[in-house]
């Protein structure tokens, strides 16, 4: 991808356009996804090739996307090249993961334990840290969710009960580890390697 490209989060031609070879190009480009700085949000699926071959094509970006569902692109496609490239995907046994469904999954989990908190934080006047833990825990398990790790459960537990210190501990400890690793990146990138 072109520094440019990058920029906006376009994905450059896909390598049968690139040489030319517009009779063998699929449209489809890359999968993946990253954060959209047009919409300011992430976006997952497939990018699509821009060059102007694919003009008629009814699979085309629209609006500030950047990539579409990637079965838009299986389902209506009508490029050259993207009947070999389903075959090509079919026998490698290439399945597209449902980006939508995973986030709703996670929002709906992320709800639930939101749930769950407020509802133990209303049992918990007057209750001990290990009467808190029980009723927090119960609370998981009847909304069908697993309870988090041991310091995380602790500072869950401490918060319910009126103590937010262990939970914001947690979270400034979290936040520097993903500096680390923000910072770790940018020094790969930059060298290269």
């Amino acid at each position: 991808m072109s520094d440019r490209g990058a920029e906006l989060g376009q994905v450059d031609k896909s390598r049968a356009c690139a040489r030319g070879a517009h009779g063998d190009c699929a449209h489809f480009a890359a999968v993946g996804g990253g954060f959209n700085p047009r919409r300011l949000r992430l976006e997952f699926g497939a990018g699509l090739c821009p060059c102007s071959c694919h003009a008629s094509c009814p699979v085309a970006l629209s609006g500030k996307r950047v990539t579409v569902r990637p079965e838009a692109w299986r389902e209506s496609c009508t490029c050259p090249g993207a009947e070999q490239e389903r075959r090509r995907l079919d026998e490698a046994g290439v399945e597209f993961p449902d980006f939508g469904k995973s986030w709703e999954d996670v929002r709906r989990r992320s709800r639930a334990r939101n749930e769950a908190f407020e509802s133990a934080r209303a049992r918990a006047a007057g209750k001990s840290r290990d009467e808190i833990r029980e009723i927090y825990l119960a609370e998981l398990n009847a909304l069908g969710l697993t309870a988090p790790g041991g310091d995380i459960l602790d500072a869950v537990v401490d918060r319910i009960g009126g103590n937010p210190l262990p939970a914001g501990r947690l979270a400034v400890q979290g936040l520097a580890q993903m500096g680390k690793v923000v910072h770790e990146l940018a020094r790969i990138l930059r060298s290269g390697s």
